[in-house]
């Protein structure tokens, strides 16, 4: 029975020995295939264990470092430093931690290359003996790129800092960046003033519902980053108009918005300026426009009432004169016969120039019966055949709207016998309880509308004016072949 004792004894210590080499075979296998070098020391700190990735790591092979110090692979001014690091892990009995803690590690190749690694190490004891395994990560590769990456962003923030618009980033609802550009136009000092303060602080209360619903959209839509002019309060409640282009991004896993600040203050006073400039010309040209036609219509009243009246009697007083010869006065006769005509010709040349400055019926009888006078009047003259579709005659009109109107209808018809070739023209004037409307087509060659906008077509550029002065519009429609259309349309006057 001893005898079978002894043999299962030896039996179990022999499958603890082949379980053992197992072990010892996996544990092997993972340190030579592992990523990371491993380097295992006996207590002398000489090396027993260097597995490929130490190999490569290094550039050497294990079969030349084995049994060799541990300080070949380590810069000579780390080396005294290093071996009281393990002296003194040794005997604090911790199985692993990290070393370095804050300082870097410097590890040596065999070609006397340095480089940076990270490293943890172990302790373990075998045989009554420790060893000391530490597994090293070479961390070069990452610590250039991390270098880069910081060059870059220096670069960028000097980029930053170089442009002219203000910019800031806002985090979780803080202003977490500003470059130069925005301390000067927010009247801050320093970056400590802005940063984590709200952006909408500086947003002028009447813009900061626009902000907040803008934000919203750019949370969906990050690319819907286009200019909107807004008007922001500065640190010492100045109001500065400006124009903001926002864009949302990631960052670190929240929410952020970038936004592009230019001030437009000076441009929004220069085009207010402009806009005053605008309107001073315009009321001088209607000034202007007024008293021509005051003195036009004086004019036509003097020829009509004074130089007419004066052609008349002569008319008569010839007339007279013709009555009284006798038939044997051939001389005289014909002489008063040319005097005749000369002074019917003359007296239809003053109602023609006196009507061309202003027909004296536009102020007698009003607009529409003028507008039809003026049509048929045009007919004769020009044989151009006219459409005519007017009002109530009776429609009362105001006697400044009704100068525009007459006179963007004379000068569209002026256009027409002049340059249309058109043989038909129709005429349109409605009336509504708030607008007026004139529109007058013909079927004419037509042209290319946009030539109007690039050449000096005064008319075209007066009539528009008309137009504008009462508040209206005035659009032109033509293409080539297909006549042309004029419209204006101008509101009532109260």
């Amino acid at each position: 029975m001893d005898r079978e004792l002894e043999r299962g004894a030896e039996t179990s210590a022999d499958r603890m020995v082949v379980a053992m080499r197992e072990t010892a075979a996996r544990l092997n296998g993972i340190i030579q295939s592992a990523m990371d070098a491993i380097i295992t020391v006996d207590e002398h700190q000489d090396i027993v264990i260097f597995n490929p990735a130490a190999e490569k790591m290094f550039g050497c092979a294990a079969g030349d470092v084995l049994g060799t110090p541990l300080d070949q692979f380590i810069p000579s001014r780390f080396r005294d430093t290093h071996r009281a690091h393990i002296h003194q892990f040794g005997a604090t009995g911790v199985t692993t931690r990290r070393m370095g803690g804050q300082s870097e590690i410097i590890g040596l190749r065999a070609n006397g290359e340095e480089f940076p690694v990270e490293a943890s190490i172990s302790q373990v004891v075998v045989g009554g003996k420790k060893l000391f395994s530490v597994i090293l990560r070479d961390v070069m590769h990452r610590k250039q790129a991390d270098e880069a990456l910081r060059d870059s962003a220096e670069r960028y923030q000097r980029l930053v800092e170089l442009v002219p618009d203000a910019i800031w980033i806002e985090r979780e609802g803080h202003i977490a960046f500003v470059n130069r550009a925005c301390l000067q136009l927010l009247g801050a000092d320093s970056v400590a003033q802005l940063l984590g303060r709200s952006p909408l602080e500086f947003i002028h209360p009447d813009f900061r519902s626009l902000a907040i619903a803008r934000r919203q959209r750019l949370l969906v839509d990050p690319q819907r980053n286009a200019y909107v002019e807004k008007r922001i309060v500065t640190l010492a409640g100045e109001h500065k108009d400006v124009e903001i282009a926002e864009t949302s991004f990631h960052d670190e896993g929240a929410v952020a918005f970038l936004a592009v600040v230019h001030e437009i203050t000076a441009r929004k006073v220069a085009e207010q300026e402009l806009r005053e400039s605008r309107e001073q010309l315009r009321q001088l040209s209607a000034a202007l426009q007024a008293a021509r036609e005051e003195e036009q219509k004086r004019i036509a009243r003097e020829l009509h009432d004074e130089l007419g009246q004066a052609l008349t009697a002569l008319k008569m007083d010839v007339a007279a004169i013709a009555g009284e010869l006798s038939p044997e006065q051939v001389g005289a006769i014909n002489r008063t016969s040319d005097m005749a005509r000369l002074l019917e010709n003359t007296v239809a040349a003053v109602r023609r120039i006196a009507t061309q400055l202003r027909p004296l019926m536009l102020d007698d009888l009003g607009l529409i019966p003028t507008i039809g006078w003026l049509a048929n009047d045009f007919s004769k003259r020009t044989g151009i055949a006219v459409d005519v579709t007017l009002p109530d005659p009776d429609t009362v009109v105001d006697a400044k709207l009704a100068t525009v109107f007459f006179r963007v209808l004379q000068e569209s018809l002026t256009n027409v016998a002049r340059h249309s070739g058109a043989n038909r023209v129709q005429i349109l004037v409605e009336c509504s309880d708030t607008h007026m409307r004139l529109r007058v087509c013909d079927n004419g060659r037509g042209f290319h509308a946009s030539a109007t906008q690039a050449t000096k077509t005064f008319g075209l550029l007066g009539m528009r004016e008309r137009a504008g002065m009462t508040g209206g519009s005035l659009t032109i429609e033509s293409e080539p072949g297909a006549g042309t259309s004029i419209e204006m349309l101008v509101p009532l006057q109260p």
